[in-house]
């Protein structure tokens, strides 16, 4: 959790960040990719309403209307705790225009948009099975390839787009100090009493601590590639130990 000063933080400390921002009573709203995994893993929960995370189905999209959810449950009840929902770049392209509900409702919460150029958590999952990330960057398409491989991302503003639908926007600079500045970000959205959005962008290299299990996913057993084929003979032997939980 502890800030590395890279030139872009990883989840991990974007986490920790918030974390430390944030009060007792907040509730953190998330439901898809690897940070359901890694907030299980880091967040600590100090209130028992204070923790909203779906984990079976990895619902993209969830997050922010369901953020608006949890805002309008507590105030039902005059409960004025703040909503921060952490959204990667992925889950924020299925389902952003909610906010314009936040705008026109009056509905505050916050919003931590993490950018990292691509699907993080599938892209792992890909090189775990050899296929190398394979279509997981927001990359432009090479004619040649057929691949998204390109070496620049794609041109999309998610800040701007935010921005757009009228809510506030804190962009979150790169560099050493990111991890600090997102702290004074969310600091400063919670101060308001309108709806913000925090874009930080984030290197989806920088992994969360492991949870030291296997997850049970089939590799092609015929492939021309490599790393496919080394991931495979890895799933057979993985296979070849595994012990059922039960029986």
């Amino acid at each position: 959790l502890a800030p590395t000063g890279g030139a872009l933080p990883g989840q991990p400390e974007i986490i920790g960040a918030v974390q430390a921002a944030s009060d007792p009573r907040d509730v953190v709203v998330q439901a898809a990719g690897s940070l359901p995994g890694d907030l299980h893993k880091l967040w600590r929960v100090r209130d028992a309403l204070g923790y909203h995370v779906e984990y079976a189905f990895s619902c993209m999209g969830y997050e922010i209307p369901g953020g608006l959810g949890v805002k309008r449950g507590a105030e039902g009840y005059g409960d004025d705790r703040d909503v921060i929902v952490m959204v990667g770049d992925g889950s924020y392209l299925m389902l952003h225009t909610e906010l314009v509900t936040a705008v026109a409702e009056g509905i505050k919460i916050i919003v931590v948009v993490i950018q990292n150029h691509g699907y993080a958590s599938i892209g792992h999952l890909s090189e775990t099975v050899g296929t190398e990330r394979f279509c997981t960057r927001y990359r432009q398409l090479d004619p040649a390839t057929r691949n998204f491989e390109g070496r620049e991302p794609l041109p999309v503003d998610l800040a701007a787009n935010a921005r757009s639908y009228g809510v506030d926007v804190i962009e979150v600079a790169p560099g050493p100090d990111a991890t600090r500045d997102l702290g004074d970000a969310v600091r400063r959205a919670k101060a308001s009493d309108r709806t913000t959005v925090i874009h930080v962008e984030s290197d989806p290299l920088v992994y969360g601590p492991d949870g030291e299990g296997w997850w049970d996913v089939p590799v092609a057993g015929v492939s021309e590639m490599p790393s496919t084929q080394a991931a495979h003979a890895e799933y057979v032997e993985r296979k070849r130990v595994q012990r059922p939980l039960l029986g």
